[in-house]
């Protein structure tokens, strides 16, 4: 009879691995249980922290047309509104998006403006097609570059100083669409003094 000596080390590696790999399946169950079904962009945001975006786009009236619609939506997360909202002296993001509701740009108000920045009218290929897609229109009129950086894949709008980075996998929606987290809001306009 042979004995095989599992030194105390290997123990406690089988145990972390084993409790990694249990962590693991849990999560990519609870995920894929939300994952495997295809659901409308408003229920994408609201399960995937972007409730801050779902609330902006339910006050601009626009929820309905990116549920019934193929569209790309690069979307800022909620922790991203309030970085901006806190960097332009607001004191929240509501107080921001409501006072861009305030501001016409261009016969529209500020934040319908701001939000349709944000929404490509149809789909990309695929997540690949981001890297060539130089200038896309989006549905306020205006454009955003989309292009690569040290960071991966991002966009750029008009005003940024820096491009936004795409933070994750593409989300996919019901109509073909599709939603990218984004870690800056894409600017059409100059925000400053909106809340000082």
């Amino acid at each position: 009879m042979t004995h095989q000596t599992i030194s105390l080390a290997d123990k406690a590696t089988t145990r972390i691995t084993s409790l990694f790999l249990g962590f693991a399946l849990l999560s990519m169950a609870s995920f894929s249980s939300f994952a495997g079904k295809t659901h409308k962009m408003s229920e994408l945001l609201d399960n995937n922290g972007f409730q801050t975006l779902l609330f902006a786009l339910e006050a601009s009236g626009l929820t309905s047309v990116l549920d019934n619609n193929k569209v790309t939506l690069f979307g800022p997360t909620d922790d991203v509104f309030d970085e901006t909202a806190a960097a332009l002296g607001c004191a929240n993001a509501v107080e921001l998006a409501t006072n861009l509701q305030g501001i016409d740009v261009n016969g529209t108000d500020g934040l319908t403006y701001v939000l349709t920045y944000h929404v490509y009218l149809g789909k990309l290929k695929d997540p690949m097609s981001l890297f060539t897609a130089g200038t896309l229109e989006t549905a306020n009129g205006q454009s955003i570059i989309a292009g690569t950086g040290k960071y991966g894949q991002n966009v750029k709008g008009d005003v940024n100083t820096e491009p936004s980075n795409i933070t994750t996998a593409a989300l996919k929606a019901k109509k073909g669409s599709t939603l990218y987290a984004i870690d800056a809001i894409l600017l059409p306009v100059d925000p400053t003094g909106i809340c000082g």
